[in-house]
């Protein structure tokens, strides 16, 4: 609430850091370096780095049993997370990869190419290619049957991942989407307007317009209570979600561009162009069992 925070930057990765997870044992990260590196969270050391890609790895989202990573190499690959090593690799995008999101039944990507392509999780085959922008897809998300993507072209859309139909389609913004998260009945979105917008999945209503970031809203993620957010401007902003109301403004996170961030109720983790990781942690000093 305060904004008392202790900051930790890691160091490791060659160049621009470009998208990460993390849980409470370890963060992962993909970069323009081509490769793929897991950091101890309590030593903030890097434990282990993988390479499979031939060019920048742009996106990645992992699980108990696998990890999916894309790449502007045009190509998607499909980790063991108890071997780490390469199960698979899925070609087909035309451009490069710019977004993943999967579930026990089917990988989305999306690409530079304006589609989005979804694939058997299981077995890596092609289930469907969507032509689904007049733009590059930036960003993607699977939730139940419904995926939904955000576009250069300044348009979300979700679709039936079963049927490859849109459902629905969200218009509001005023310039090209960077980044969009759904959690099945909220969408939240940020934009080159320079906007945050929090979305009905239902209905298509735009709810809330959140103000503040002075250039592209790179990269949002949410929960029930809060949206943090980070930009082109170099700053992390943390967001009332009922309200809009700006709570925290971390300026100068980072000396770049900031491209991923994601939080848990102790951490905030980002990554930047600045080829650096920050970790801040609200949670020094305290005796976290009381929050569990």
């Amino acid at each position: 609430m305060l904004g008392q925070v202790s900051t930790q930057y890691l160091l490791g990765h060659h160049d621009s850091v470009y998208c990460l997870q993390f849980d409470e044992h370890r963060i992962i990260t993909g970069g323009r370096d081509c490769t793929i590196k897991f950091w101890d969270m309590n030593t903030h050391e890097c434990i282990r780095t993988l390479r499979a890609h031939e060019g920048s790895v742009l996106s990645l989202q992992y699980n108990d049993s696998l990890m999916v990573t894309g790449s502007s190499d045009k190509t998607v690959v499909v980790w063991s997370m108890k071997t780490f090593e390469p199960i698979r690799r899925l070609t087909g995008h035309e451009g490069g990869v710019l977004d993943v999101s999967f579930d026990d039944r089917f990988i989305i990507s999306c690409s530079k190419d304006k589609s989005i392509r979804i694939w058997n999780t299981a077995t890596g085959d092609l289930v469907r290619t969507i032509h689904a922008h007049r733009g590059p897809v930036n960003a993607v998300q699977l939730r139940g049957n419904n995926i939904v993507s955000a576009s250069g072209d300044s348009l979300i859309k979700m679709w039936d991942v079963q049927t490859g139909e849109c459902v629905r389609e969200f218009a509001g913004h005023g310039r090209g989407l960077a980044c969009v998260q759904f959690d099945g009945k909220r969408i939240v979105s940020g934009s080159n307007d320079k906007t945050i917008k929090v979305w009905d999945a239902e209905t298509g209503e735009c709810l809330m317009s959140c103000e503040g970031h002075q250039d592209l809203v790179r990269t949002v993620h949410f929960d029930n209570d809060r949206i943090v957010s980070a930009s082109y401007d170099h700053s992390i902003r943390v967001w009332d979600i009922k309200t809009g109301t700006c709570l925290l403004n971390f300026e100068n996170a980072h000396t770049s561009w900031v491209f991923d961030v994601r939080f848990n109720k102790n951490r905030i983790v980002s990554a930047s162009q600045d080829h650096r990781l920050m970790v801040l942690d609200f949670s020094t000093g305290l005796d976290t069992r009381l929050f569990l």
